[in-house]
């Protein structure tokens, strides 16, 4: 049992492929009646072969087939004794992007493309007709955009949300926890809601950093009223302000 725990497991369910992921996370979906004993398959280096998840020891309750006992119950109680059909997979893919694909796809690599960009520009442009030349530096923003929608949308898959959650990006607020669930959560999070030692560590790290900025903007914002207030820059604005309303309401 402590093997299993350190290896990384695989699974495949509802037709796609997740991970890796530890041996806690697949008890956690096995107790939640997320992994169906029969039709999911996992993987890990221990097995020769993507077995049922039922198959596996530990992961699920057995109950031996009594003599004379309905087949049908038996095997919903997860018996080890029928036959059961493997999938023939090759190898073990995740779906989707983990979290440091995330990181790279999403923000790594299109920044290292954008700034090489800039050196590959003034070659391209020798041999690229004058009038067309002036558009090259921009071809690479709809590159590297494409490459953090597709990451966008990959990681979401990974972490059992839509893909059209990457609209919500756009939205202030939405776009923080969004954040948070990209950096830290790791595949499959919408269906257990569990982090790992890492997600746990990088969500301390993400929403520390988020509250130290509101921290320093919130200092920044009451020092600059101290300086102007000071300065009597604010009684200078009151006064004009009620001058301008003298002027624009005259006193009866």
């Amino acid at each position: 049992m402590i093997a299993q725990q350190q290896q990384q497991w695989f699974f495949s369910t509802g037709g796609e492929r997740i991970g890796p992921v530890g041996f806690d996370y697949l008890l956690e979906l096995a107790k939640t009646g997320k992994l169906d004993p029969r039709a999911d398959m996992v993987w890990s280096s221990s097995l020769n072969d993507w077995e049922p998840a039922g198959q596996v020891e530990g992961l699920f309750e057995r109950r031996s087939l009594e003599k004379g006992a309905n087949p049908l119950e038996a095997s919903d109680a997860f018996a080890n004794t029928g036959v059961h059909e493997k999938a023939i997979i090759s190898k073990p893919v995740s779906a989707g992007t983990g979290r440091m694909g995330y990181i790279m796809g999403a923000g790594v690599v299109p920044a290292v493309l954008m700034a090489g960009w800039q050196f590959v520009v003034p070659v391209l442009a020798r041999y690229t007709p004058e009038d067309l030349a002036v558009y090259l530096p921009m071809v690479v923003f709809p590159l590297a955009g494409l490459m953090v929608l597709v990451t966008l949308v990959k990681r979401f898959h990974n972490l059992g949300m839509t893909g059209w959650w990457f609209l919500g990006f756009a939205i202030p607020i939405l776009n923080l926890w969004l954040g948070y669930r990209c950096l830290a959560c790791p595949a499959g999070y919408a269906d257990v809601k569990r982090l790992d030692g890492i997600g746990k560590f990088v969500a301390f790290l993400y929403w520390g950093s988020i509250l130290a900025g509101i921290g320093l903007a919130v200092a920044a914002m009451v020092g600059a009223f101290g300086a102007m207030k000071e300065s009597g820059l604010i009684e200078d604005v009151t006064r004009q302000l009620e001058e301008l309303r003298k002027t624009a309401v005259p006193e009866r």
